[in-house]
């Protein structure tokens, strides 16, 4: 698997071996990185999680939030984490536990403050409505997650958004790395690998 070098900058690196090897950007096209363990995405500003929402939130329709992270694999109550997250052929982001997407609400939802929710995949690249999805995403510079339909970022709700359990929208991308009123950008996001 070799990125596009006009569009990709490292931001994972795997194993030893071919166990797991990553290099991701522009996320369709691309295999899987992490089919091992998943992956957590940590958002840079707080340093917490993209979650769902409920202990496990599992549910199509549930919503997206930010979250301490559970790096351990388990919730505080014991049970295995919803944070888990795969990158998938064609620009989808998959939770490991629900085996569910990332998805704007609507159909198809575009619009900034749209709240983002795990949905049932749409693989084919269509809606049932036979729209074209809003589940296709790309890693663009410095750690934003854009929208492939769109072209607005994962935001936190807030200026910046930091706290615990905060939703997580859809919102013009601060590609400048500033909010409007000069805040530090809560979009950006790393991710660390999960064994």
């Amino acid at each position: 698997m070799k990125p596009n070098s006009k569009k990709c900058t490292a931001i994972a690196v795997g194993f030893v071996g071919s166990l797991l090897w990553g290099a991701t950007c522009v996320l369709e096209n691309q295999n899987a990185i992490a089919q091992v363990g998943g992956m957590f995405i940590i958002n840079e500003l707080s340093n917490r999680c993209l979650d769902v929402s409920g202990d496990p939130g599992t549910a199509n329709g549930t919503p997206l939030i930010l979250a301490n992270c559970e790096l351990s694999g388990f919730s505080s109550s014991g049970r295995i984490t919803d944070q888990k997250w795969e990158f998938i052929r064609g620009g989808f982001i998959r939770n490991k536990l629900s085996n569910r997407c990332i998805n704007v609400e609507g159909e198809p939802g575009t619009a900034d403050g749209t709240r983002l929710i795990l949905s049932d995949c749409e693989l084919s690249g269509t809606t049932s409505g036979f729209r074209t999805t809003d589940q296709r995403w790309e890693y663009i510079g410095a750690g934003f997650l854009r929208n492939g339909l769109s072209d607005k970022c994962i935001d936190v709700s807030g200026d910046p958004g930091i706290v615990n359990g905060a939703p997580l929208l859809l919102n013009e991308c601060q590609i400048s790395g500033f909010s409007g009123s000069g805040q530090s950008s809560d979009q950006r996001w790393r991710w660390q690998p999960s064994f």
